[in-house]
């Protein structure tokens, strides 16, 4: 399953500022866990990866690599893709090594925080 894309500012404004990030060498990504079951991506490419041509070409790069880990997404996040210029310049595969490498320590992520709910809601009780 493809995750859903986000198409709001309010959104991507939002997870940039209360997210998860991991810095790689060709890809920023940000996660943010909202509990909603359906996972959801964003992309975006600032004027600093180049003009419009690269722009669209490290969106078509991020876009190819979501469809290929469409599995790897945990339900119940939201997730952000910020290109860097190294996204146009890294050969695919390094590429596809550095967005496992974001998406495996966006898991971890979301296991501590539910172990943190987990925590909290039995001391509570």
């Amino acid at each position: 399953m493809i995750p859903k894309t986000i198409k709001k500012r309010a959104t991507f404004v939002d997870i940039s500022r209360n997210g998860f990030p991991v810095r790689t060498r060709g890809v920023v990504s940000i996660c943010k866990v909202t509990g909603n079951g359906v996972p959801l991506v964003g992309y975006t490419a600032s004027r600093k990866v180049g003009n419009s041509v690269l722009r669209n070409y490290a969106r078509r790069r991020l876009r190819a690599l979501v469809r290929e880990f469409s599995s790897e997404f945990v339900p119940g996040c939201v997730y952000v893709f910020i290109a860097t210029k190294r996204t146009v310049e890294l050969k695919f595969s390094d590429l596809r090594s550095d967005f496992a490498y974001s998406l495996r320590k966006a898991k971890e992520n979301r296991l501590r925080d539910d172990r943190k709910v987990v925590n909290s809601t039995s001391k509570i009780l």
